[in-house]
Protein backbone atom coordinates (compact mmCIF):
# COMPACT_ATOMS: atom_id res chain seq x y z
CA UNK A 1 0.00 0.00 0.00
CA UNK A 2 2.89 2.35 0.79
CA UNK A 3 4.46 1.62 -2.58
CA UNK A 4 1.19 2.60 -4.27
CA UNK A 5 0.97 5.81 -2.22
CA UNK A 6 4.57 6.63 -3.12
CA UNK A 7 3.79 6.13 -6.80
CA UNK A 8 0.69 8.33 -6.43
CA UNK A 9 2.75 11.12 -4.89
CA UNK A 10 5.39 10.75 -7.59
CA UNK A 11 2.72 11.02 -10.32
CA UNK A 12 1.32 14.24 -8.88
CA UNK A 13 4.68 15.84 -8.10
CA UNK A 14 6.23 14.83 -11.42
CA UNK A 15 3.17 16.20 -13.22
CA UNK A 16 3.56 19.57 -11.49
CA UNK A 17 7.29 19.71 -12.20
CA UNK A 18 6.66 19.04 -15.88
CA UNK A 19 3.80 21.54 -15.98
CA UNK A 20 1.50 18.66 -16.93
CA UNK A 21 -0.76 18.62 -13.89
CA UNK A 22 -3.64 17.06 -15.82
CA UNK A 23 -1.45 14.20 -17.03
CA UNK A 24 -0.07 13.69 -13.55
CA UNK A 25 -3.55 13.45 -12.05
CA UNK A 26 -4.56 11.05 -14.82
CA UNK A 27 -1.72 8.73 -13.87
CA UNK A 28 -3.30 8.24 -10.44
CA UNK A 29 -5.54 5.61 -12.04
CA UNK A 30 -2.69 3.83 -13.84
CA UNK A 31 -1.60 0.32 -12.89
CA UNK A 32 1.67 1.82 -11.63
CA UNK A 33 -0.44 3.03 -8.69
CA UNK A 34 -3.53 0.81 -8.66
CA UNK A 35 -1.52 -2.38 -9.20
CA UNK A 36 0.40 -1.95 -5.95
CA UNK A 37 -2.80 -1.04 -4.08
CA UNK A 38 -4.45 -4.23 -5.42
CA UNK A 39 -1.48 -6.29 -4.26
CA UNK A 40 -1.65 -4.72 -0.81
CA UNK A 41 -5.41 -5.30 -0.58
CA UNK A 42 -4.97 -8.95 -1.60
CA UNK A 43 -2.37 -9.49 1.15
CA UNK A 44 -4.61 -7.65 3.60
CA UNK A 45 -7.64 -9.79 2.68
CA UNK A 46 -5.53 -12.93 2.97
CA UNK A 47 -4.41 -11.98 6.47
CA UNK A 48 -7.88 -10.90 7.58
CA UNK A 49 -9.65 -14.07 6.44
CA UNK A 50 -6.90 -16.66 6.60
CA UNK A 51 -6.86 -17.27 2.84
CA UNK A 52 -4.37 -20.12 3.02
CA UNK A 53 -6.76 -22.75 4.37
CA UNK A 54 -8.21 -25.86 2.71
CA UNK A 55 -11.04 -24.16 0.79
CA UNK A 56 -8.68 -21.67 -0.84
CA UNK A 57 -6.12 -24.39 -1.62
CA UNK A 58 -8.81 -26.47 -3.33
CA UNK A 59 -10.07 -23.45 -5.30
CA UNK A 60 -6.56 -22.77 -6.63
CA UNK A 61 -6.12 -26.46 -7.50
CA UNK A 62 -9.42 -26.38 -9.42
CA UNK A 63 -8.16 -23.28 -11.23
CA UNK A 64 -5.15 -25.35 -12.26
CA UNK A 65 -7.45 -28.13 -13.45
CA UNK A 66 -9.26 -25.62 -15.69
CA UNK A 67 -5.97 -24.86 -17.42
CA UNK A 68 -5.92 -28.39 -18.87
CA UNK A 69 -9.02 -28.10 -21.13
CA UNK A 70 -8.00 -24.58 -22.17
CA UNK A 71 -4.56 -25.86 -23.16
CA UNK A 72 -6.22 -28.71 -25.09
CA UNK A 73 -8.36 -26.14 -26.90
CA UNK A 74 -5.19 -24.28 -27.82
CA UNK A 75 -3.60 -27.51 -29.04
CA UNK A 76 -6.56 -28.02 -31.38
CA UNK A 77 -6.08 -24.50 -32.73
CA UNK A 78 -2.40 -25.12 -33.38
CA UNK A 79 -3.25 -28.41 -35.14
CA UNK A 80 -5.64 -26.49 -37.40
CA UNK A 81 -2.85 -24.08 -38.36
CA UNK A 82 -4.08 -21.01 -36.44
CA UNK A 83 -1.24 -18.58 -35.63
CA UNK A 84 -3.13 -17.16 -32.65
CA UNK A 85 -6.36 -17.85 -30.79
CA UNK A 86 -7.64 -14.59 -29.40
CA UNK A 87 -10.56 -12.18 -29.49
CA UNK A 88 -8.91 -8.80 -29.93
CA UNK A 89 -12.06 -6.65 -30.27
CA UNK A 90 -13.55 -6.70 -26.79
CA UNK A 91 -15.52 -4.02 -24.93
CA UNK A 92 -12.47 -2.53 -23.10
CA UNK A 93 -10.40 -2.34 -26.31
CA UNK A 94 -13.29 -0.75 -28.20
CA UNK A 95 -13.89 1.84 -25.48
CA UNK A 96 -10.17 2.67 -25.11
CA UNK A 97 -8.33 1.41 -28.22
CA UNK A 98 -5.13 3.34 -27.40
CA UNK A 99 -5.00 2.46 -23.72
CA UNK A 100 -2.24 0.00 -22.75
CA UNK A 101 -4.17 -1.38 -19.77
CA UNK A 102 -7.25 -2.00 -21.93
CA UNK A 103 -5.15 -3.95 -24.41
CA UNK A 104 -3.40 -6.02 -21.73
CA UNK A 105 -6.38 -6.78 -19.51
CA UNK A 106 -9.22 -6.49 -21.99
CA UNK A 107 -8.09 -9.02 -24.59
CA UNK A 108 -9.33 -12.62 -24.56
CA UNK A 109 -6.56 -14.97 -25.72
CA UNK A 110 -5.68 -18.65 -25.40
CA UNK A 111 -2.28 -18.53 -27.10
CA UNK A 112 -0.14 -16.40 -29.38
CA UNK A 113 2.91 -16.94 -31.58
CA UNK A 114 6.32 -15.35 -30.99
CA UNK A 115 9.82 -15.87 -32.33
CA UNK A 116 12.19 -18.03 -30.26
CA UNK A 117 15.67 -19.06 -31.51
CA UNK A 118 14.74 -17.78 -34.96
CA UNK A 119 11.59 -19.94 -35.11
CA UNK A 120 7.95 -19.22 -34.37
CA UNK A 121 6.85 -20.67 -31.04
CA UNK A 122 3.31 -21.09 -29.72
CA UNK A 123 3.01 -19.61 -26.23
CA UNK A 124 0.01 -20.02 -23.96
CA UNK A 125 -1.39 -16.85 -22.41
CA UNK A 126 -4.82 -18.07 -21.12
CA UNK A 127 -6.45 -14.66 -20.48
CA UNK A 128 -3.43 -13.31 -18.58
CA UNK A 129 -2.07 -9.91 -19.71
CA UNK A 130 1.09 -11.52 -21.12
CA UNK A 131 2.85 -14.88 -21.15
CA UNK A 132 5.29 -14.23 -18.29
CA UNK A 133 2.35 -13.35 -16.04
CA UNK A 134 0.87 -16.75 -16.90
CA UNK A 135 4.20 -18.32 -15.96
CA UNK A 136 4.11 -16.69 -12.52
CA UNK A 137 0.46 -17.65 -12.10
CA UNK A 138 1.33 -21.25 -13.01
CA UNK A 139 4.05 -21.33 -10.35
CA UNK A 140 1.53 -20.16 -7.76
CA UNK A 141 -1.00 -22.80 -8.84
CA UNK A 142 1.61 -25.57 -8.76
CA UNK A 143 2.98 -24.73 -5.31
CA UNK A 144 -0.39 -24.12 -3.66
CA UNK A 145 -1.83 -27.31 -5.22
CA UNK A 146 0.90 -29.29 -3.45
CA UNK A 147 -1.05 -28.67 -0.22
CA UNK A 148 -4.32 -30.20 -1.49
CA UNK A 149 -5.36 -33.36 0.41
CA UNK A 150 -7.29 -35.15 -2.35
CA UNK A 151 -4.62 -36.67 -4.62
CA UNK A 152 -6.83 -36.45 -7.73
CA UNK A 153 -7.50 -32.73 -7.34
CA UNK A 154 -3.88 -32.21 -6.30
CA UNK A 155 -2.63 -33.99 -9.42
CA UNK A 156 -4.98 -32.00 -11.66
CA UNK A 157 -3.91 -28.71 -10.08
CA UNK A 158 -0.19 -29.46 -10.31
CA UNK A 159 -0.57 -30.65 -13.92
CA UNK A 160 -2.42 -27.50 -14.94
CA UNK A 161 0.09 -25.29 -13.15
CA UNK A 162 3.05 -26.98 -14.83
CA UNK A 163 1.34 -26.71 -18.23
CA UNK A 164 0.93 -22.97 -17.64
CA UNK A 165 4.60 -22.59 -16.69
CA UNK A 166 6.14 -24.77 -19.40
CA UNK A 167 3.97 -23.71 -22.34
CA UNK A 168 4.15 -20.02 -21.51
CA UNK A 169 7.79 -20.55 -22.59
CA UNK A 170 8.82 -17.84 -20.17
CA UNK A 171 12.52 -18.22 -19.42
CA UNK A 172 12.01 -16.45 -16.10
CA UNK A 173 9.11 -18.70 -15.05
CA UNK A 174 10.88 -21.90 -16.11
CA UNK A 175 13.99 -20.97 -14.13
CA UNK A 176 11.94 -19.97 -11.09
CA UNK A 177 9.95 -23.23 -11.25
CA UNK A 178 13.16 -25.29 -11.20
CA UNK A 179 14.46 -23.32 -8.21
CA UNK A 180 11.11 -23.74 -6.41
CA UNK A 181 11.22 -27.51 -6.99
CA UNK A 182 14.73 -27.65 -5.52
CA UNK A 183 13.62 -25.46 -2.61
CA UNK A 184 10.57 -27.64 -1.88
CA UNK A 185 12.66 -30.84 -1.87
CA UNK A 186 15.34 -29.23 0.31
CA UNK A 187 12.93 -27.78 2.88
CA UNK A 188 10.91 -31.03 3.10
CA UNK A 189 14.00 -33.24 3.45
CA UNK A 190 15.37 -34.39 6.79
CA UNK A 191 18.72 -33.18 8.12
CA UNK A 192 20.43 -36.43 7.05
CA UNK A 193 19.14 -36.08 3.48
CA UNK A 194 20.27 -32.43 3.32
CA UNK A 195 23.76 -33.44 4.43
CA UNK A 196 23.73 -36.18 1.80
CA UNK A 197 22.71 -33.67 -0.90
CA UNK A 198 25.53 -31.33 0.12
CA UNK A 199 28.05 -34.17 0.11
CA UNK A 200 26.95 -35.37 -3.35
CA UNK A 201 27.08 -31.82 -4.74
CA UNK A 202 30.60 -31.24 -3.38
CA UNK A 203 31.72 -34.63 -4.70
CA UNK A 204 30.33 -33.83 -8.15
CA UNK A 205 32.13 -30.48 -8.21
CA UNK A 206 35.37 -32.17 -7.14
CA UNK A 207 35.11 -34.78 -9.90
CA UNK A 208 34.36 -32.09 -12.50
CA UNK A 209 37.36 -30.04 -11.35
CA UNK A 210 39.67 -33.07 -11.51
CA UNK A 211 38.37 -33.88 -15.00
CA UNK A 212 39.23 -30.37 -16.12
CA UNK A 213 35.65 -29.16 -16.49
CA UNK A 214 35.27 -25.41 -16.02
CA UNK A 215 31.99 -25.67 -14.11
CA UNK A 216 32.27 -22.11 -12.81
CA UNK A 217 32.70 -20.72 -16.32
CA UNK A 218 29.78 -22.80 -17.55
CA UNK A 219 27.64 -21.46 -14.75
CA UNK A 220 28.60 -17.87 -15.51
CA UNK A 221 27.88 -18.32 -19.23
CA UNK A 222 24.42 -19.75 -18.54
CA UNK A 223 22.96 -16.24 -18.49
CA UNK A 224 24.32 -15.58 -22.00
CA UNK A 225 22.74 -18.79 -23.28
CA UNK A 226 19.40 -17.89 -21.72
CA UNK A 227 19.54 -14.39 -23.21
CA UNK A 228 20.32 -15.87 -26.61
CA UNK A 229 17.01 -17.75 -26.69
CA UNK A 230 15.22 -14.50 -27.53
CA UNK A 231 18.13 -12.19 -28.22
CA UNK A 232 15.97 -9.31 -29.48
CA UNK A 233 13.91 -9.26 -26.30
CA UNK A 234 17.03 -9.40 -24.11
CA UNK A 235 18.70 -6.52 -25.95
CA UNK A 236 15.53 -4.42 -25.69
CA UNK A 237 15.35 -5.07 -21.94
CA UNK A 238 18.97 -4.00 -21.47
CA UNK A 239 18.23 -0.76 -23.32
CA UNK A 240 15.14 -0.16 -21.16
CA UNK A 241 17.17 -0.73 -17.99
CA UNK A 242 19.90 1.65 -19.15
CA UNK A 243 17.42 4.41 -19.98
CA UNK A 244 15.55 3.80 -16.71
CA UNK A 245 18.75 4.15 -14.67
CA UNK A 246 19.68 7.35 -16.50
CA UNK A 247 16.21 8.75 -15.78
CA UNK A 248 16.52 7.86 -12.09
CA UNK A 249 19.83 9.71 -11.82
CA UNK A 250 18.16 12.83 -13.24
CA UNK A 251 15.27 12.63 -10.73
CA UNK A 252 16.39 10.43 -7.82
CA UNK A 253 13.74 11.32 -5.21
CA UNK A 254 10.35 11.18 -6.97
CA UNK A 255 11.39 9.81 -10.33
CA UNK A 256 9.39 10.64 -13.44
CA UNK A 257 5.99 9.65 -12.06
CA UNK A 258 5.08 7.18 -14.80
CA UNK A 259 6.69 5.10 -17.51
CA UNK A 260 8.34 6.89 -20.40
CA UNK A 261 8.31 6.53 -24.20
CA UNK A 262 9.04 3.24 -25.93
CA UNK A 263 12.64 2.46 -26.82
CA UNK A 264 11.37 0.66 -29.94
CA UNK A 265 9.47 2.44 -32.75
CA UNK A 266 6.98 -0.42 -33.27
CA UNK A 267 7.00 -2.62 -30.16
CA UNK A 268 5.52 -1.51 -26.81
CA UNK A 269 8.75 -1.30 -24.77
CA UNK A 270 8.51 1.87 -22.65
CA UNK A 271 11.24 3.15 -20.35
CA UNK A 272 10.54 2.08 -16.77
CA UNK A 273 8.85 -1.19 -17.75
CA UNK A 274 9.89 -4.87 -17.69
CA UNK A 275 11.54 -4.55 -14.28
CA UNK A 276 10.23 -3.77 -10.80
CA UNK A 277 13.67 -2.58 -9.66
CA UNK A 278 14.46 -0.25 -12.55
CA UNK A 279 10.79 0.61 -13.01
CA UNK A 280 10.35 1.85 -9.45
CA UNK A 281 13.60 3.80 -9.61
CA UNK A 282 12.48 5.50 -12.83
CA UNK A 283 8.81 6.10 -12.05
CA UNK A 284 8.85 6.56 -8.25
CA UNK A 285 12.48 7.34 -7.45
CA UNK A 286 14.18 6.44 -4.21
CA UNK A 287 10.98 6.94 -2.22
CA UNK A 288 8.99 4.21 -4.00
CA UNK A 289 11.97 1.88 -4.30
CA UNK A 290 12.67 2.27 -0.57
CA UNK A 291 9.08 1.31 0.25
CA UNK A 292 9.38 -1.78 -1.96
CA UNK A 293 12.70 -2.80 -0.39
CA UNK A 294 11.24 -2.55 3.12
CA UNK A 295 8.09 -4.47 2.12
CA UNK A 296 9.87 -7.41 0.45
CA UNK A 297 12.53 -7.56 3.20
CA UNK A 298 9.93 -7.71 5.99
CA UNK A 299 7.95 -10.36 4.10
CA UNK A 300 10.93 -12.66 3.60
CA UNK A 301 12.24 -12.15 7.16
CA UNK A 302 8.85 -12.94 8.72
CA UNK A 303 8.41 -15.88 6.33
CA UNK A 304 11.79 -17.26 7.43
CA UNK A 305 10.87 -16.93 11.10
CA UNK A 306 7.50 -18.64 10.59
CA UNK A 307 9.20 -21.39 8.59
CA UNK A 308 11.47 -22.20 11.53
CA UNK A 309 8.75 -22.04 14.21
CA UNK A 310 5.71 -23.73 12.63
CA UNK A 311 5.26 -27.50 12.48
CA UNK A 312 3.09 -30.06 10.69
CA UNK A 313 0.66 -28.98 7.97
CA UNK A 314 1.09 -25.35 8.91
CA UNK A 315 4.81 -25.63 8.13
CA UNK A 316 3.99 -26.86 4.62
CA UNK A 317 1.97 -23.66 4.14
CA UNK A 318 5.00 -21.70 5.35
CA UNK A 319 7.23 -23.47 2.81
CA UNK A 320 4.90 -22.57 -0.06
CA UNK A 321 4.54 -18.98 1.17
CA UNK A 322 8.32 -18.67 1.54
CA UNK A 323 8.94 -20.02 -1.98
CA UNK A 324 6.27 -17.72 -3.45
CA UNK A 325 7.87 -14.71 -1.72
CA UNK A 326 11.28 -15.64 -3.12
CA UNK A 327 9.71 -16.12 -6.56
CA UNK A 328 8.32 -12.57 -6.46
CA UNK A 329 11.80 -11.36 -5.49
CA UNK A 330 13.26 -13.37 -8.38
CA UNK A 331 10.75 -11.85 -10.81
CA UNK A 332 11.21 -8.26 -9.65
CA UNK A 333 14.39 -7.63 -11.66
CA UNK A 334 12.88 -8.72 -14.96
CA UNK A 335 9.14 -8.00 -14.65
CA UNK A 336 6.92 -5.22 -13.31
CA UNK A 337 5.08 -6.82 -10.41
CA UNK A 338 2.39 -4.13 -10.32
CA UNK A 339 1.11 -5.29 -13.70
CA UNK A 340 0.42 -8.86 -12.51
CA UNK A 341 -1.06 -8.34 -9.03
CA UNK A 342 -4.60 -8.54 -10.44
CA UNK A 343 -4.36 -11.84 -12.40
CA UNK A 344 -2.10 -13.35 -9.71
CA UNK A 345 -4.12 -12.03 -6.76
CA UNK A 346 -4.44 -15.55 -5.30
CA UNK A 347 -0.66 -15.61 -4.78
CA UNK A 348 -0.70 -12.39 -2.76
CA UNK A 349 -3.80 -13.47 -0.82
CA UNK A 350 -2.17 -16.80 0.06
CA UNK A 351 0.99 -15.01 1.23
CA UNK A 352 -1.13 -12.77 3.46
CA UNK A 353 -3.02 -15.74 4.91
CA UNK A 354 0.13 -17.71 5.60
CA UNK A 355 1.93 -14.75 7.16
CA UNK A 356 -0.85 -14.18 9.68
CA UNK A 357 -0.34 -16.22 12.88
CA UNK A 358 -2.84 -19.09 13.08
CA UNK A 359 -4.09 -18.08 16.56
CA UNK A 360 -5.02 -14.58 15.30
CA UNK A 361 -7.19 -16.08 12.55
CA UNK A 362 -8.83 -18.53 14.98
CA UNK A 363 -9.65 -15.68 17.41
CA UNK A 364 -11.31 -13.67 14.62
CA UNK A 365 -13.30 -16.69 13.49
Amino acid sequence: MCIGLSQLAASIVAGVWREQAGTGLGQIMSFGVIGWVMGGLAIWAGAAHGLSHRVVIRAVAILGALVIPLAMLGACGVALGMRTMELSHTLPTMLAPNNISARLYGSVAIYLTEETLGELTTRLILFFPYTTALGLGGIGITLISLLEKDWRIRLAGITGGLIAVVFSWSRLALGAMVLCAIGWIWLKASLKLRLLFVFLALAALFVMSVAGEDWLGSLLSAQDRVDGVRAGSSLARQLIYQKSWEGFLQSPIFGYGWIGPSVHPKEMLPIGSHSTVYGLLYTGGGMAFGAFTIAIAITIIVASIRLMTEKGERRDEMIVMFLLSLTLLFFCKYESLFSITLPCSYIFAFIGGALEPANHIENRT
